[in-house]
């Protein structure tokens, strides 16, 4: 069996020769790596065209359109990457190289196993490690042959080598770009990105929390020795769990972790002067050695008085609130931009037509847009999904005006207006419009209102086709209103098999009755859940059914009959084949009065 020593020498052996391979990764690109140590890249697609340049000074990333960006590299620059490079595979030696050698402790020490494996036709050896960066567990092949790392893979992210090849001579000009360029500053048209890089600088320039201890695991390995004489070569390495220390100010109270610290754990916390201090890491760590890492923390002076600071962080907070704000209300956003949903992604326009309070406008939109809590056991809430257009040139914008802009050519399927009569109204009701094709069984033009305290459950339902808008619209109040839907009926009960039959046994007399008893043995698993019901209610709702023509029904005389007079009962139905059994129960007697089937016949070939 291959030892560690062994495959780390043999990947050593790699260190400064040139290197070429196809890469295979977990999304599904395949792309032709060139490595010209120790800092030349070319990595192209599958077409051969290139997707990335670099050399001792200059990178070039490409897109779609095959313009280069370029980058000048210069000291200190970070670059974050998403997912696994296949870069890796050519240099995995350095996640082991010895940190006298390179002044930081290795990535991996020593592998948890080593198995003999194959990857895509070669033969090598699968190592799996601990990862110091933090995360799951690294599996890593190395080419028993060339020494080339064939395989890399973290929980789902994977990538894998094919036709490795070493000691290539390769063109200088195959590292370097000549064709259409631009330069990385003008390529960032994101104001996100710009605003990041600029808080990116501001961190670099604060005063440093100081680590003054690690801790380290420290590996001997045996190279070579004489069991005899007692002389014996070994080396030795170290690694360190990867972890992370946040500092705040106690008197302001503690922020919410950021993106870089929110996947790791909270191991350990102290109080140092004016400044709270905590310690993270994914992978675990003993309260000692946290304890430890916190007591050996050096930290700056405050930035300035606490008050001072206090007051200027409110500021911010209101300040980026109301920018947040102002950018919802869709101020100047023109109307025409965002009708059609190969345009805007399918957006739920609420459109402001009335201009007379601008106030107003802003209570209804927040209203709208207002998170509700959901009905999970946590914290977790929904929120309507709204694209606000605030707009003069909508002013006085009627149902029929919308529906003419939008045509007939894929339009939104519905929308929502802010009025003159949602302005007005003590509610702020707002409009609601169907604008969807009739094709698509939809009513263009047809309207109802909805209180903006529950514009969420309509907005997210008609967003994901979850609901048909005719489901709110059928539902209004008697002033065309959508407050919510009525509440669902007491549940009183829910009768099995036995229970189904006895209840079936307390009146048998009608037909209906009669053929209910006389089927319910014959039902699989059959079973009821009862509600406390008005009865005048199920008897608008079996009044309004029409019967369809292959529909059997039977008792539906009898069921009007038991629904016509006032008052309540316990009702339900019992599953079957291609229908169900509707049943009315006595609540004061738990008799049976009334059964009625409606049942669909099987479709008979022609």
């Amino acid at each position: 069996m291959t030892s560690w020593p062994q495959i780390r020498g043999l990947s050593y052996s790699t260190m400064g020769r040139t290197a070429r391979g196809t890469v295979y990764s977990d999304d599904g690109t395949v792309s032709f790596v060139r490595f010209g140590p120790p800092t030349s890249w070319r990595i192209e697609n599958s077409d051969g065209s290139p997707a990335y340049i670099e050399n001792a000074s200059d990178e070039y990333r490409f897109g779609e359109d095959s313009v280069a960006v370029h980058t000048a590299k210069f000291p200190n620059r970070l670059v974050a990457v998403l997912g696994v490079p296949p870069t890796v595979l050519f240099t995995a030696y350095r996640t082991w190289t010895p940190a006298e050698l390179t002044g930081r402790p290795p990535r991996f020490g020593e592998p948890k196993r080593v198995a003999e494996t194959e990857v895509r036709g070669r033969r090598g050896w699968e190592m799996e490690f601990d990862d110091s960066y933090g995360g799951p567990t690294v599996s890593m092949v190395i080419d028993a042959e060339l020494g080339m790392a064939l395989s890399w893979s973290q929980g789902e992210r994977w990538v894998q080598m094919e036709s490795p090849v070493l000691d290539r001579d390769f063109a200088p000009s195959l590292f370097s770009w000549e064709g259409a360029t631009i330069e990385f500053e003008e390529h960032l048209q994101s104001p996100e990105q710009l605003e990041h890089e600029q808080r990116t600088r501001e961190l670099t320039e604060m005063p440093p929390t100081h680590v003054g201890w690690l801790p380290t695991e420290v590996t001997v390995s045996p190279t070579e020795g004489d069991p005899l004489s007692g002389a014996l070569d070994v080396t030795v390495s170290a690694t360190s769990t990867q972890f992370g220390v946040r500092r705040w100010l106690t008197e302001l109270g503690e922020p919410e972790p950021g993106f870089s610290m929110e996947r790791y754990s909270p191991r350990a916390r102290s109080t140092i002067g004016p400044w709270t201090v905590e310690l993270r890491s994914y992978n675990e760590m003993s309260a000692e050695e946290a304890e430890r890492v916190l007591a050996g923390v050096v930290l700056p002076d405050p930035p300035g008085n606490t008050g001072d600071i206090r007051a200027a962080t409110t500021a911010r907070q209101q300040a980026a609130d109301e920018a947040e704000i102002v950018a919802a209300l869709g101020t100047g956003r023109d109307l025409d931009d965002y009708l059609h949903p190969h345009d805007s992604g399918g957006t739920s326009l609420l459109v402001r037509t009335h201009f007379s309070n601008d106030e107003r406008w802003r209570e209804v939109a927040l209203a709208a847009l207002k998170p509700v809590p959901s009905s999970f056991d946590d914290d977790s809430t929904f929120q309507a999904g709204l694209t606000c257009i605030d707009h003069p040139h909508n002013d006085g914008l009627t149902v029929d005006d919308l529906l003419t802009r939008i045509g007939e050519e894929n339009p939104p399927y519905y929308a929502f207006i802010a009025d003159a009569t949602t302005m007005s109204g003590p509610e702020m009701a707002i409009l609601v419009i169907d604008c969807g094709r009739t094709d698509f069984d939809h009513e263009p033009g047809r309207t109802f209102r909805v209180i903006p305290e529950k514009m969420q459950s309509v907005e997210n339902n008609l967003s994901i086709a979850n609901m048909d808008f005719r489901d709110f619209a059928d539902a209004v109040d008697d002033d065309g209103v959508f407050r919510g839907f009525p509440p669902s009926p007491p549940h009183v009960a829910t009768l099995h098999r036995d229970e189904l039959i006895a209840l079936s046994a307390t009146n048998q007399s009608t037909l209906a009755l009669t053929r209910f008893a006389e089927e319910l043995p014959h039902i699989d698993h059959p079973y009821m859940v009862v509600y406390e019901s008005p009865r005048a209610r199920l008897h608008d709702f079996t009044t309004a059914l029409d019967p369809e023509s292959n529909e059997i029904r039977v008792g539906v005389e009898d069921y009007l009959a038991a629904t016509a007079r006032d008052g309540l009962c316990h009702s339900g139905f019992v599953q079957i084949i291609g229908g169900n059994w509707n049943l009315v129960i006595d609540p004061q007697t738990g008799t049976l009065e009334a059964a009625m089937l409606r049942q669909h016949q099987p479709s008979t070939p022609p």
